[in-house]
C-alpha cells in the first residue's frame, strides 16, 4: 500500500466535536475504502495566504494512511459537500 498525506482546511469557526467528528468521517472512509489511518495531527487555526470562500484564517488538520486511490477519490467527493471544508489537498508521501 501506498503512503498518503491529507490536508484538510476548515473554516476557523468550527469547533472541536465538529473537528474530531469530521476527522472521524475520513478515517472511516480510509477503512471502508481498505487503508489504514497511521496518524493524525490538529495544527489548529493559521491565517491563510489568500481568503478561501471569504475566509481569512483556517483551522488545519493532517491525516496520513496508507491505502489506494479508491480512498483519495472517496474522502474528495465527501469532502466537496461539506460546507465547513474550504480545501483538502492529498499528495502521495511514499512511492511503489
Amino acid at each position: 500500500m501506498r503512503k498518503y498525506e491529507t490536508l484538510l482546511i476548515i473554516r476557523p469557526d468550527v469547533d472541536e466535536e465538529d473537528l474530531k467528528s469530521l476527522l472521524e468521517e475520513v478515517k472511516n472512509i480510509i477503512s471502508q475504502q481498505g487503508g489504514r489511518v497511521t496518524g493524525v495531527d490538529n495544527w489548529g487555526v493559521r491565517r491563510l495566504e489568500y481568503p478561501i470562500k471569504r475566509e481569512e484564517k483556517g483551522r488545519y488538520a493532517v491525516v496520513n494512511f496508507e491505502g489506494g486511490g479508491s480512498a483519495i477519490k472517496e474522502i474528495e467527493r465527501v469532502m466537496k459537500i461539506k460546507d465547513e471544508v474550504l480545501r483538502t489537498k492529498t499528495i502521495l508521501i511514499e512511492g511503489d
